[in-house]
């Protein structure tokens, strides 16, 4: 009787779309699709040209997926990726006269990993990376998830309005975007309280992943499996806090074994040449075969940590259980570089695997239902376990700017609920607006003592949606109120579809 492993692929990017270069510009989004989205989705495809599917969920952002369905996005990252590649054949040429041996060897593997992701980019997925991970999801490799709208940081939102607003949004292009209805939820940093309970139900998801810290249980092992939160209709499971401290912790994850690139680029060439090294020691250039050497030791480490675990479990337990493992995109590529060669090396482990099965939490659900209800309480996966990362004094003036917004919304919405014409494409676009100011992303910045350039973008959509707000109540627009609005549909343009009548109900 095999035990069973979830792999859930995380990802989210706040819309950056054309929102120009460093330092908050778009190079945030062009290092997730090169370091972390085409690597992952070669290690996929190539695994289905050897006749393996190994399957895995999908819980990538909406806002992600709107961007990375962009001509806009296609287009910036093509140019960036060349650009970047021009000055790195420069930066080795320049290496080579000088004779720096290390340096040099450097830039021609950052040259050919450079290469080979536009290659991909272009030739393999013709641009259009949504339409790749949709292939994935029609033959059963992924299992996407919904997610909601912008990330939001759910126990946060001021009022039900944008509670709903997020989820159904959410659901609706995970759906557009990838081809299936999804069974599962992904809550944005597991963020969670009891009274959500009712809107996950109304999406019609079967599931939903939640932190340990939201499951009040004195049992070490209950982790491993799914509990009921609404018999018969809503099951919660719970990500493996102790198996994903393994990759995620400060002092003990993989990330910061010595041999791994460090984060620090070298300020002329851009490019990242010092490996993590030990505490104390001196400076050591990175080398690539070491790192990526390690990185396949970890990859079969972590296969024996979760073989050890899963069969402790099974050694008391009366049925098979469930690991659940987020690994986010941010962390596997931009922070840790090695990590798409560490999850090529993980599911070659577990393809075959003797005890332990690879799966979707669809599929353990329908195979071994839950037994027992769980009683659920706020929650995170923030270091405290509650919502504080996302609630600093630093963030609560963006807390209450948003607040705000949402009032004034949801009063211009019950006053014009059958607009037409010009005042239902304003009253849609301010709804955007107040969508991406309400990503999570901004609160974590702030919390953690970012400066006052993480407030300009969401009060630059916060300021867009007062404005907007005011032509929604005028009876007529001059030729200079059309433009800005046309200017800033082009701008800000995701969710096509939006109906603002999706912002009503009760506060």
């Amino acid at each position: 009787m095999n035990n069973y492993l979830g792999l859930i692929l995380t990802g989210h990017v706040p819309y950056l779309r054309a929102a120009g270069r460093h330092p908050d510009g778009e190079d945030a989004l062009h290092e997730t699709i090169a370091q972390s989205i085409v690597p992952l989705l070669n290690i996929l495809f190539d695994f289905r040209e050897l006749g393996l599917r190994p399957a895995v969920a999908l819980a990538y952002s909406p806002i992600l997926l709107e961007q990375l369905g962009d001509i806009v996005v296609q287009k910036h990252f093509v140019l960036w990726m060349e650009q970047w590649l021009d000055r790195v054949a420069w930066q080795q040429a320049h290496w080579d006269e000088q004779r720096e041996e290390h340096h040099g060897y450097l830039a021609r593997f950052y040259l050919d990993w450079g290469q080979g992701i536009l290659r991909s980019f272009v030739g393999r997925y013709n641009r259009n990376l949504v339409a790749a991970l949709r292939e994935l999801c029609a033959d059963g490799t992924l299992e996407p998830l919904a997610g909601v709208a912008t990330h939001a940081y759910l126990p946060l939102l001021g009022r039900s309005e944008s509670l709903r607003m997020q989820f159904d949004i959410g659901t609706l292009n995970i759906m557009r975007h990838l081809g299936r209805w999804p069974r599962g939820l992904w809550l944005p940093e597991c963020g969670y309280r009891p009274e959500f309970e009712q809107q996950i139900l109304s999406t019609g998801a079967r599931y939903f992943i939640a932190d340990p810290t939201s499951v009040a249980s004195g049992s070490t092992i209950t982790h491993l499996r799914p509990r009921w939160v609404t018999p018969r209709r809503l099951a919660v499971l719970q990500r493996d806090a102790g198996a994903s401290a393994q990759i995620w912790s400060e002092e003990l994850g993989y990330p910061g074994d010595p041999l791994y690139r460090a984060l620090r680029r070298e300020p002329h060439s851009g490019l990242a040449l010092w490996r993590n090294g030990i505490d104390g020691a001196a400076e050591q250039l990175y080398d690539p075969y070491d790192a990526f050497k390690r990185a396949q030791e970890h990859a079969s480490h972590f296969s024996a940590y979760i073989t050890a675990e899963m069969e402790a479990f099974l050694a008391r337990a009366d049925h098979p259980g469930i690991a659940i493992i987020p690994l986010d995109a941010e962390l596997l590529g931009r922070r840790w570089f090695e990590g798409p060669t560490w999850l090529r090396a993980l599911l070659e482990e577990f393809v075959g695997h003797p005890t332990i099965t690879l799966t979707t939490p669809s599929a353990y659900l329908r195979a071994y239902r839950p037994r027992q209800a769980a009683t659920l309480r706020d929650g995170s996966w923030g270091q405290a376990g509650d919502h504080r990362a996302w609630s600093g004094r630093a963030a609560l003036p963006l807390l209450q700017a948003i607040q705000e917004a949402e009032e004034r919304m949801a009063l211009l919405v019950r006053r014009f609920p059958n607009a037409q014409g010009h005042r239902e494409r304003i009253l849609a676009q301010a709804l955007r607006e107040l969508l991406l100011a309400q990503s999570s992303d901004w609160l974590l910045l702030l919390t953690q003592g970012a400066n006052d350039e993480a407030l300009r973008r969401p009060l630059l959509h916060l300021e867009r949606c007062g404005q907007l707000c005011v032509l929604a109540e005028l009876a007529q627009l001059s030729e200079q109120d059309l433009a800005f609005l046309e200017q800033v549909e082009e701008l800000d343009n995701p969710f096509p579809d939006l109906n603002y009548r999706v912002f009503v109900g009760g506060s």
